[in-house]
């Protein structure tokens, strides 16, 4: 069940979709990457960072597997979204270097990231 949740949610894919690729250097704004993830999901993502670095992209669900916003870690105000330990601009690593990017047999990058559920 996990891996059917993990292919529907390709937040990976989202993020390539949006103009966001893996670099240890390219700098991207926080809020255009969470954005990214509220219009795909439409819930809000959790982000975890190390520097300027993500290194934990989180989607929370509800116990029917259903996305909702992950409240704890983000702060939703006046339409700006931020996440605590993030700067305002982040590298999205290439995996070698401490990132999360790593290639699949499809050739597209996966970003690892957790499932968390509550309901």
């Amino acid at each position: 069940m996990t891996l059917n949740v993990y292919f529907k949610y390709n937040v990976t894919g989202v993020l390539f979709e949006a103009g966001y690729v893996p670099s240890n250097s390219e700098k991207y704004p926080l809020g255009g990457i969470i954005s990214a993830i509220q219009n795909a999901f439409h819930a809000t993502p959790e982000l975890i960072c190390s520097g300027d670095a993500v290194e934990e992209l989180r989607i929370c669900f509800y116990k029917d597997l259903q996305p909702r916003d992950c409240a704890s870690g983000s702060i939703i105000k006046s339409g700006r979204v931020s996440s605590g330990s993030c700067p305002q601009y982040v590298s999205l690593p290439v995996n070698g270097s401490g990132g999360k990017f790593t290639s699949t047999q499809s050739g597209w990058p996966s970003l690892s990231n957790k499932i968390s559920s509550t309901g």
